[in-house]
C-alpha cells in the first residue's frame, strides 16, 4: 500500500482494482480526507476524457461533472458503506478498522438510468446497480438526503410536491441562506 495522506493509503481492492484503506481506524462520523476535483466540464465535453479519466468521474449538477484527483478518484463503490460524502468531504458513515476498505454509494449523487456490474461483495448487493439516487430503496433515500447535493435535494423536493415520490415517511428539506442543508425527519430518527 501506498500511504497518501497520514491516515489512508491507496492499495488493492482486489476486482476492483485500486482502494482506499484506512492506515488506522476512524469513529463514526470523523472526517477522513477532503476530495479534490481537477478539470470541471459539461456533460457534452465527457466524450473528450480518456478512458481512465471517465472512470473516475463525479456528477456535481444535471450538466456538470469533475474528474477526481488521487486519493479520492480511488474511492470504491458499496451498497453497504462504511463512508459517506458530503461536497468535498469524506468522514465515517460507521466504524472503520484499521486496514479496512473506505467505501462510499456512488448513487448519492447520480442520476440517470445508467446500469452497471457492482462486485463490492455487500450482503444486499445484486450484483448490478442503477446509477441513480432515485433508484435507491425509500429508507436509503431518507438516509442519504441531508448528504445529497442540492441538484438531487431539489429534484426530491419537486418529485414529492409532484407526488412522484410515494414515500411512508417524508424528509423535508431545509435550505437556510448561506447554510448547508438540513434535513428535518417527522421519524424522529437522526442520521448521527
Amino acid at each position: 500500500m501506498r500511504r497518501v495522506i497520514a491516515d489512508i493509503a491507496v492499495g488493492d481492492a482486489g476486482v476492483k482494482g485500486l482502494g482506499l484503506f484506512a492506515v488506522r481506524g476512524f469513529r463514526r462520523g470523523e472526517f477522513i480526507f477532503r476530495r479534490r476535483h481537477g478539470r470541471i466540464l459539461t456533460n457534452g465535453q465527457l466524450g473528450s476524457l480518456s478512458r481512465e479519466d471517465r472512470r473516475h468521474l463525479c456528477e456535481l449538477d444535471y450538466d456538470r461533472s469533475a474528474v477526481l484527483l488521487p486519493p479520492g478518484c480511488y474511492l470504491n463503490h458499496s451498497c453497504e458503506p462504511n463512508a459517506m460524502r458530503s461536497g468535498v468531504k469524506v468522514f465515517a458513515w460507521r466504524r472503520i478498522a484499521a486496514g479496512e476498505e473506505i467505501t462510499i454509494d456512488y448513487r448519492l449523487n447520480a442520476f440517470g438510468a445508467e446500469r452497471w456490474s457492482c462486485s463490492c461483495g455487500a450482503a444486499s448487493c445484486t450484483g448490478e446497480i442503477t446509477g441513480d439516487f432515485f433508484s435507491l430503496p425509500a429508507e436509503r433515500q431518507r438516509e442519504y438526503m441531508r448528504f445529497a447535493p442540492a441538484f438531487i435535494q431539489s429534484e426530491y423536493r419537486r418529485r414529492l410536491a409532484t407526488g412522484e415520490l410515494n414515500l411512508s415517511k417524508r424528509v423535508t428539506v431545509r435550505l437556510a441562506r448561506g447554510r448547508r442543508p438540513r434535513v428535518a425527519r417527522e421519524s424522529g430518527a437522526g442520521v448521527f
